[in-house]
């Protein structure tokens, strides 16, 4: 597995190393905390001859130049480079019984290429640093976790557990250099490997084992994926698209702790299966494998196909309305078929409308680092409580961005990575090829997918998907319990917009939607509430009447002359009432557009949400 982990990260490198982008990271460390000697002191040089000149980094400098990669770190660009003092190289070196003067080509670039961070547009300074994954990949292709600490009463920074920052923020012409006092080594270890080392999830572990789930778990790479295009820039109608050359997998797994769960009667697979025979049935019992046992389904439930540290569970952007922050919430489909998992401001999981309960991950356990994933720990237990879930947790309106439902475009970096500023240089965005997300999102040939963001655009989240072209597109919208929604879709119009047909599992939805038409035309009928004489209620009434709705309030745009205002009052952010279904059973459900605009205008999709129909009526303007 090492090798092949090499194999990508090299082909990375070859290819111009893919940027991808950091992005409204909160300042959670203070600088004033971090001792003086620590601080930084600019300088006129690059990453790599900083080091070079640096008397406690000169093995790390003999490395990187034994291994060919100074001209890569003394090139212009964005670094931010985690180097290794002298020490920890020989504490390194002792640790794995290597002499380092026989060190292979592969054996150094392993070692530089998990220290350093290519960034497109700037480095990561220490007062950008959050309890987290860092926002970017290193040239390994691994993501970087920040955690605080005290130490003799002076603040400490920590880069994936051990590795303490000593002099942070040296800032040099490409970039920055926090010296460490480890060499970063992320984990190769599997999922299951890890937790059977950590400790405390040993029942965990042995049901995750005996499920079969860790064996479907293990890669990293979807090695069947191809890049049909043939190249990382595509170029089409006018614009240089970035693709993916890779296709990444990740995972995320909530535990609960051996003492939480001994606290509820589960010591062992038998227990743990009778326990969950309560919320998951009795079908197939004794067969751990079988995708229908309580136990499986128990194990499924706590597991998400996408990579996720604690702080990458919810959008921290700027396009959220400072009032809502503590009601952000995403719903995530978990491997249990087709059940959502519902993540609130604060990491509370599956929070009760009624009553506020919730189960919350313990950030201080959590983020236990596999090769392909992350671990996290509850302090409570997590089950699909069916009756406790369609008619409280998940019975409001559920919204979700469209980027949410491809669980690709977060294992890669492109869910609210779409940004002007943090896309490769030269680019104007990204595309995906039309297999890239598999059932989640395809579309035809004769289409153009272009993936965008902007914080001071007026889009939920800051990103967009939008069909040019002929397009023809399908996606798998997350999955709903069974009952009664109106359904929407949120967009912006445009001249730049056309006319699509909309489906609806497979039914057609009506006529085609002009996403041309803006919301003051007569068609449509917005007015700003400030300009009504009730508050813009008459208003909602009438634009329902014609099939729109005004945007949400809890949605923040920032550009031009409609700054710091909700969405709600930009007569060009609309939500488009498709229509009411009855959903009978847990499955997939898929929305489908199509061009009839034959001049070859664009659809753009922001979120799609679904309501209750018996809450339209009390419906807020959330």
């Amino acid at each position: 597995m090492e090798n092949k982990t090499l194999l990508h990260f090299f082909k990375a490198c070859a290819a111009g190393c893919l940027l991808l982008g950091a992005c409204g990271l909160s300042v959670s460390c203070n600088s004033d905390d971090i001792e003086e000697g620590a601080m930084y002191t600019f300088t006129g040089e690059t990453v790599a001859s900083f080091c070079a000149k640096d008397p406690q980094l000169t093995r790390f400098y003999e490395l990187m130049d034994r291994c060919g990669e100074t001209s890569l770190l003394e090139v212009y660009g964005h670094f931010t480079c985690f180097a290794p003092t002298n020490e920890a190289i020989e504490t390194y070196l002792a640790e794995k019984g290597l002499d380092g003067d026989s060190l292979t080509i592969e054996q150094m670039q392993k070692v530089v290429y998990n220290c350093v961070i290519r960034n497109a547009s700037k480095e990561i300074l220490v007062d950008e640093f959050e309890e987290g994954t860092l926002a970017e990949p290193t040239l390994s292709d691994r993501y970087l976790l920040i955690s605080f600490g005290k130490e003799d009463n002076q603040r400490r920074i920590y880069v994936n557990g051990d590795a303490t920052i000593v002099r942070g923020d040296n800032e040099v012409h490409n970039g920055v250099v926090h010296v460490v006092d480890r060499v970063i080594e992320p984990s190769e270890e599997t999922l299951l490997g890890t937790m059977q080392a950590h400790g405390g999830f040993d029942i965990w572990a042995e049901a995750y084992e005996a499920s079969g789930w860790a064996d479907e778990m293990e890669d990293q790479y979807d090695e069947d994926y191809v890049n049909s295009f043939n190249t990382d820039r595509y170029q089409v109608i006018g614009l240089t698209l970035a693709v993916p050359e890779n296709l990444k997998l990740g995972y995320t797994i909530f535990c609960e702790p051996d003492e939480l769960l001994e606290e509820n009667g589960i010591t062992d697979l038998a227990s743990m299966e009778n326990y969950a025979r309560t919320y998951y049935g009795s079908e197939d019992l004794g067969d751990y494998k079988s995708k229908n046992n309580p136990l499986n389904r128990f194990i499924a439930y706590h597991l998400l196909d996408r990579q996720m540290a604690t702080n990458s569970f919810l959008y921290t952007g700027e396009c959220t309305n400072p009032d809502y922050v503590d009601e952000r919430t995403e719903y995530y489909e978990t491997m249990y078929a087709y059940r959502l998992l519902k993540i609130k401001a604060g990491n509370r999981l599956n929070t009760r409308n009624s009553n506020l309960a919730s189960v919350r991950v313990v950030e201080t356990e959590s983020n236990v680092e596999a090769v392909n994933g992350y671990i996290h720990t509850l302090n409570g237990m997590l089950v699909y409580d069916e009756e406790v879930m369609r008619n409280d947790v998940l019975h409001e309106r559920i919204r979700f961005d469209v980027m949410a439902c491809m669980p690709q475009l977060t294992n890669n970096n492109l869910r609210w990575r779409c940004y002007s500023s943090t896309r490769p240089e030269g680019t104007n965005g990204w595309t995906l090829t039309p297999e890239y997300c598999g059932e989640y999102f395809t579309y035809n040939t004769a289409g153009v997918c272009v993936l965008q963001a902007d914080d001071a655009w007026a889009d939920y989240q800051g990103d967009e998907l939008v069909m040019q072209e002929s397009y023809d597109f399908t996606l798998r919208m997350i999955p709903l319990p069974p009952g009664d929604y109106e359904m929407r879709i949120g967009y912006n119009s445009g001249g730049t917009r056309g006319m699509g047909q909309l489906y609806v599992d497979g039914q057609i939805a009506g006529t085609p939607v002009d996403l041309r038409i803006n919301g003051d035309d007569p068609r449509v009928g917005w007015v700003r509430d400030s300009e009504t004489t009730d508050d813009g209620v008459e208003n909602d009434k009438m634009m329902r009447n014609r099939g729109y709705m005004k945007a949400p309030e809890s949605i923040w745009y920032w550009h031009g002359g409609w700054d710091n205002v909700p969405m709600r009052d930009v007569s060009f952010a609309l939500r488009y009432i498709v229509g009411q279904y009855h959903f009978e059973d847990y499955a997939p459900h898929f929305f489908r557009a199509r061009s009839v605009d034959f001049k070859g205008r664009g659809f753009q999709l922001d979120y799609i949400e679904f309501i209750p129909t018996d809450m339209i009526r009390d419906e807020g303007r959330d």
